[in-house]
């Protein structure tokens, strides 16, 4: 029965290996290979069990068990395989129809007017090509599960069969082996007896129920007893020893037979299927590598990648203008400027000659030979360049002096960070302009420390937040109509330069902030640094306590709807701790937003190998290179930010802030997080109180 089957099985393995999906030889022509046909040796195995320790342990009482243990093993390993090939072939079906549906969505526009369009939807078209390519392979391992679990229940239930069908067999013996042990010993009890009465005296006599009774009487009675349990005991011994002989000869060894049938069935049955993954697997990379480079090289994916010509698809889009109506768009109307024409009857007959209106007149003013222009828009307040700077350079660098200043104001970066070239126009007349010569208009210095301000007096800091202003931007608390004083930021009812409603100033990169505002530092920033300075440096816990959320997301929202509202950090003029405590929050919340940290990711390896370095001065020296690779918005705001919190740990024993406090809460606002690890905390505050231990070295005292 076990040979049949194990034929069987055979059998139908062959014929699904016959009916093995194939590829579509339309999209690549490469049909599945036949599985490799196993060779069975019957003369090897046959050797092996009929090997003397082999038969041993097969003849053995332990033959069953041992069977039944190593089938449950093989019975494991199958259920495991099982769910392998279910889980793949449910996750290669999910990819399959994902891949199949998501690249139909892009690129399907019927107008495709480029060729570089044109290659991108052919690229994408082999996903469709690959999902089916892939849909065949997923068709064979669900059709695997499917014999792999038939396989595993059908093993299962005639493994549970035989185990019980031996416990049986056993359990009889055992029982009989038993009755005839019980039996034994009856006998050989009452055999004992009848010794002992033989040696008893003969005339002594025995009460019973039935009356008394002789030795001779006893005897007779006892030797009926002893051949009944004789005949008893023989019987027994037999029934027992005709069923263990049964057992041993016959069960057990068809049991055991069966047993080692029902182990290489499965374990065949596994193998094939094992290569016949193998194979499929091999047939899924194959046929994927001729869909996307097929045998004619010009239906490659690489071939209509390559096909496209950018150069080609810009002049065809350029050449497009040069006909219909699109044409008559080359001169945009309201850009014509309209020429100056005096009226007739305005005209005066010495005009020519006192050239006060005449624009030769005019020109004169400017000489041809110079490169200052009138100017067109406004100019900057502030020009500093940070590019090419190392602090490793020779002193001689830091002596250098700035260009002068270009027609249209075009200024040249200057090799330093303290270069700072400050231009102030002041007004033309038709007058003046003739008299003043060029190099008075524009003042231009270079390799200083300070810097001259504009009532002649120096500027104590290069600091953009503490420069110098003209009366608009006062630094003293004058008290207005409300009970709240004058921004330290606000001007005469103006915002800087370029500064407009509706213009956010949370969530955006410094470097729209600067172009916005015409500023190295962001005015919020400022502001709030102005307010903890002025009100909390011996506020205890200024940075570690937190203002009102709801007040800190109203602020913030009124900022945002319009960038003067910032004067309303100030506190009024009874403020009280929680006003100061806003102020800070608004600076931490203004930092937590920004899109990239001011120590953005990119710098994270360098950060790291600067805080491996052992030696304080070349970690110092690491990190000062370090700041001086930050584009001119982050040098400037960052400096401003350091030496406001130098400033905070100064006045620890009023504050109760010390170094590791401020590391440990601005640590993970200004520095990114690790690359390897985003909850490593301590490598953003190692990273702050290395910064702020440089700070001095790498930018400008205030």
């Amino acid at each position: 029965m076990t040979e049949s089957r194990i034929s069987t099985s055979s059998e139908r393995t062959t014929e699904d290996h016959a009916n093995a999906p194939e590829t579509n030889n339309d999209n690549n022509g490469l049909a599945t290979s036949p599985l490799p046909r196993t060779e069975h040796k019957p003369e090897m195995e046959e050797d092996i069990a009929s090997r003397p320790e082999i038969a041993r342990v097969l003849n053995s009482d332990l033959a069953i068990n041992a069977l039944l243990s190593r089938l449950k093993q093989s019975l494991l390993t199958c259920e495991e395989l099982t769910k392998f090939v279910r889980k793949k072939s449910f996750l290669e079906d999910v990819h399959a129809q994902e891949l199949g549906k998501t690249y139909k969505n892009f690129f399907q526009d019927s107008t495709l007017t480029s060729s570089l369009q044109r290659s991108i939807h052919g690229v994408l078209d082999f996903d469709g090509k690959l999902a089916q390519v892939k849909n065949s392979y997923v068709k064979a391992l669900q059709k695997m599960s499917d014999e792999l679990g038939a396989l595993l229940q059908t093993i299962t239930k005639m493994r549970k069969g035989l185990k019980e069908t031996s416990r049986r067999l056993e359990k009889e013996v055992s029982e009989a082996i038993h009755m005839a042990e019980k039996a034994k010993n009856r006998y050989h009890s009452l055999c004992q007896d009848w010794e002992k009465l033989r040696m008893a005296d003969p005339s002594k006599t025995k009460l019973t129920l039935r009356g008394s009774k002789t030795t001779r009487e006893q005897e007779e009675d006892l030797q009926r007893k002893i051949d009944s349990a004789d005949l008893d005991f023989k019987q027994k011994v037999d029934h027992s020893a005709s069923l263990r002989n049964t057992f041993f000869t016959r069960e057990r060894p068809k049991i055991v037979s069966e047993l080692k049938d029902l182990i290489l069935e499965i374990d065949t049955a596994m193998a094939i299927q094992l290569q016949k993954y193998t194979i499929w697997t091999e047939t899924l990379i194959l046929n994927s590598g001729v869909t996307v480079t097929p045998f004619d090289p010009s239906k490659s994916m690489k071939s209509v990648a390559v096909s496209m010509s950018n150069k080609q698809d810009l002049y065809d889009f350029l050449n497009k203008h040069n006909h219909g109506s699109r044409s008559n768009n080359f001169i945009n109307k309201n850009l014509i400027p309209v020429e100056y024409r005096q009226h007739p009857s305005m005209s005066k007959p010495n005009q020519g000659r006192n050239g006060f209106n005449t624009l030769g007149k005019q020109n004169q003013a400017y000489p041809s030979g110079s490169s200052f222009n009138p100017p067109v828009n406004s100019l900057p307040r502030r020009m500093v360049s940070t590019h090419n700077e190392s602090p490793f350079e020779s002193s001689k660098n830091n002596n250098q002096q700035a260009s002068p200043v270009a027609g249209n104001y075009n200024f040249t970066s200057s090799p330093s960070r303290q270069t700072i070239i400050r231009a102030q126009m002041a007004p033309v007349s038709s007058a003046s302009s003739q008299q003043k010569p060029v190099s008075s208009m524009v003042d231009v210095v270079a390799g200083k420390e300070d810097t001259i301000g504009p009532d002649g007096k120096d500027f104590p800091t290069l600091d953009p937040g503490n420069n110098t202003r003209t009366t608009s931007l006062t630094t003293s608390m004058v008290t207005s109509a409300s009970d709240r004083p004058i921004s330290h930021i606000q001007s005469s009812g103006t915002l800087p330069p370029g500064i407009n409603k509706n213009v956010k100033t949370f969530g955006v990169p410094l470097e729209n902030l600067m172009e916005y505002e015409q500023e190295m530092v962001p005015a919020v920033v400022r502001q709030c640094i102005y307010v903890v300075d002025k009100h909390g440096l011996d506020l205890e816990g200024v940075y570690r306590k937190s203002a009102n959320v709801l007040e800190v997301s109203r602020l913030k929202e009124e900022i945002d709807k319009d960038p003067s509202n910032i004067s309303m950090i100030v506190p009024p003029k009874n403020y009280t701790e929680s006003d100061i405590y806003l102020a800070a929050s608004i600076l931490k919340a203004f930092f937590s937003n920004l899109p990239t940290p001011l120590l953005p990711p990119s710098m994270t390896s360098d950060i790291k190998t600067c805080l491996s370095i052992q030696e304080p001065v070349t970690r110092k020296n690491f990190m000062h290179g370090l700041i001086y690779k930050l584009p001119d918005s982050q040098y400037w705001t960052l400096r401003s930010l350091i030496f406001h919190l130098m400033r905070v740990v100064e006045h620890e024993p009023s504050n109760r802030m010390n170094l590791k406090s401020i590391c440990i809460i601005w640590g993970p606002t200004i520095v990114a997080p690790s690359d390897t690890d985003v909850n490593d905390v301590n490598y953003q505050i190692q990273a702050m109180e290395v910064l702020i231990n440089a700070a001095t070295q790498a930018f400008e005292p205030e």
